[in-house]
C-alpha cells in the first residue's frame, strides 16, 4: 500500500519574474547617455503533464511543495534577463487537479499527453529603456519582477480503463484480471487480498489472431455492503469506478448468496447514481470450485430473482479458464460499441482534434476591469479629521502596483497614471474619495491625489 497513492495535496509556486533594470549608456564623448535597462525574464511555468507510464501519486505524497525557477535580472546594454525553465511534472493519466479551496475541478487530465499549467510564473519586469518618452528621456524607474501564481491544489486520480471489474472480496478479480491480460496482481487467500486497484490490457491477439485491437481493464478492490459509507476498503477507490465504460460483475457461489449482485449494485447508486448506470456483464466465477450439479443450482436461484440475467450470465472459472473466451468476446464487444458511440457523439458536436495538436489548459481569471470598497478610518490626531480607504481590486491595475515600487517617485506616477487611464480615478472621485484619503491596491497603500 506504501507504493500506490491515489489522493495528496500539494503546493505549486510558479517562480517570479526577474526585476527590470536602471541603466544608463555610459560612453566616451556623450554627456548625458539615455537609458538601456533590460527587461527581467519571466518566471518559470508549472506544467502539469498525463503520462500513461505512471500509476501513482506517491512521489507527490512525499514531496509537498514544487517551486518554478525564477527570471534572471535584466541588465545595461538593453540585455534581458534570462526567462525561467518551465517546470513539467508527470503524473498518472486519469489526475483531476482541483483548487485546495474552493474544490473545483481546474482540469482532468484523462489523455495521455494533456497538458495544465497548474501555476503561472510571473511576469518579468519592464527596464527603465521601456519608460523613455518625449516628457521623460531619462527614466529612473523599473519595475520590479512579478511574483509566481501559488496554488494548493489536491491531486486525485481516478484510473481510466474501458472495463471495471467490480464484486465483493475473493470473487476472483485478480485472478481474472491476471488470466486475461499480463498485469500480476497479488493473490492470495484472505479478504481484501487487493488492496489497490490493477491495470491490465487484454490484448484480443492473444484470443484469435486475426483481430489487432486491445482494451483496458481494472479490478476494483474491496466493495462490501456499507462501502460508500467508508466500510472495508471500497469507499477508496468507487471512484475509480467512474472513469470506466462497462463493468463485468463476478459473482462469487461459494457465497451462496443471490444478494450479493443488489447489495453491490446498490453501494454503487448510493456512492455515485451514474455508476449504478454502466452496462454490466454478469458472470458467475469460480465453477471450478463447485460440481456442476452445485453451479446449476445457484445459478437457476440467480436467474430466478433477476430473470434478465437468461440470456446474458458468463459461468467462467479464471483457474480452469471455462467460459473465459465467451466472456473475452463480450467485454470486446461491449468496449467496441462504446467506441463507436463515442465516434458518433465527436461527429456530432464537431469537437474533433488534432491527435498531433499540443493542448495546454490555462486558468482565466473571471472578475470585472476593477472593483472598489471602502471603509472610514478612526479619527487622526493630528487633524482630527476621518479618513476613507478605498479597497481596488482587479487583475491588471493589482498586476501594475505589485511591480511598482511606490517608495520611487517615477514609480508611483506611473501607478497614478494607470488610475486615470483605467477610469479608476473618476470612479474614486465619483464614490467620494477626496485628497489624502488613502487607496490600498496590491496590499499597498498610497494617498489619493486628485
Amino acid at each position: 500500500m506504501s507504493n500506490f497513492c491515489d489522493q495528496t495535496i500539494v503546493e505549486f509556486i510558479g517562480g517570479k519574474g526577474g526585476n527590470g533594470a536602471v541603466s544608463f549608456r555610459k560612453e566616451k564623448f556623450v554627456a548625458h547617455g539615455g537609458p538601456n535597462g533590460g527587461d527581467g525574464g519571466n518566471g518559470a511555468d508549472i506544467i502539469l503533464l498525463a503520462d500513461n507510464n505512471m500509476n501513482t501519486l506517491v512521489d507527490y505524497n512525499n514531496k509537498k511543495i514544487y517551486r518554478g525557477e525564477d527570471g534572471g535580472k535584466g541588465t545595461g546594454d538593453n540585455s534581458s534577463g534570462k526567462n525561467g525553465e518551465n517546470l513539467i511534472l508527470k503524473v498518472p493519466t486519469g489526475t483531476l487537479v482541483m483548487n485546495l479551496e474552493t474544490n473545483e475541478v481546474l482540469c482532468d487530465l484523462n489523455k495521455q499527453g494533456k497538458k495544465f499549467i497548474v501555476a503561472r510564473g510571473g511576469k518579468g519586469g519592464l527596464g527603465n529603456a521601456r519608460f523613455k518618452s518625449s516628457i521623460n528621456q531619462t527614466p529612473r524607474f523599473a519595475e520590479t519582477g512579478e511574483d509566481g501564481q501559488i496554488r494548493k491544489a489536491i491531486l486525485e486520480l481516478r484510473l481510466v480503463a474501458d472495463i471495471g471489474i467490480i464484486g465483493f472480496p475473493s470473487s476472483g478479480k485478480s485472478t481474472l484480471i491476471s488470466r486475461i491480460s499480463k498485469a500480476k496482481p497479488k493473490i492470495a487467500d484472505y479478504p481484501f487480498t487487493t488492496l489497490i486497484p490493477n491495470l491490465g490490457v487484454v490484448n484480443m491477439a492473444d484470443f484469435d489472431k486475426r483481430i489487432k485491437d486491445s482494451f483496458v481493464v481494472a479490478d476494483i478492490p474491496g466493495l462490501i455492503e456499507g462501502a460508500h459509507k467508508g466500510k472495508g476498503l471500497g469507499h477508496k477507490f468507487l471512484k475509480h469506478v467512474s472513469r470506466t465504460e462497462a463493468l463485468v460483475h463476478l459473482i462469487d457461489p461459494t457465497r451462496d448468496s443471490i444478494e450479493d449482485l443488489e447489495i453491490i449494485n446498490k453501494e454503487l447508486k448510493a456512492f455515485d447514481d451514474t455508476l449504478s448506470q454502466k452496462k454490466q456483464i454478469i458472470a458467475v466465477s469460480k465453477a471450478d470450485t463447485l460440481d456442476k450439479d452445485s453451479i446449476a443450482g445457484f445459478v437457476k436461484k440467480l436467474i430466478k430473482s433477476n430473470p434478465s440475467l437468461k440470456k446474458n450470465l458468463h459461468i467462467i472459472s479464471s483457474a480452469s479458464g471455462t467460459g473465459i473466451n465467451e466472456l473475452i468476446f463480450d467485454m470486446y464487444e461491449h468496449v467496441k460499441n462504446i467506441r463507436k458511440e463515442r465516434t458518433i457523439n465527436l461527429k456530432k458536436e464537431d469537437i474533433l482534434i488534432d491527435a498531433e495538436e499540443e493542448v495546454i489548459f490555462r486558468p482565466h481569471m473571471r472578475e470585472k476591469k476593477f472593483e472598489i470598497t471602502f471603509r472610514r478610518t478612526k479619527k487622526e490626531a493630528e487633524t482630527g479629521k476621518t479618513r476613507k480607504i478605498f479597497d481596488v481590486k482587479g487583475s491588471r491595475i493589482e498586476q501594475v502596483v505589485r511591480m511598482t515600487d511606490i517608495e520611487n517617485p517615477e514609480g508611483l506616477e506611473r501607478i497614478y497614471h494607470f488610475l486615470n487611464r483605467m477610469g479608476i480615478q473618476r470612479e474614486l472621485i465619483k464614490i467620494g474619495a477626496k485628497n489624502g484619503d488613502r487607496i490600498r491596491i496590491a496590499s499597498k497603500t498610497f494617498k489619493m491625489r486628485t
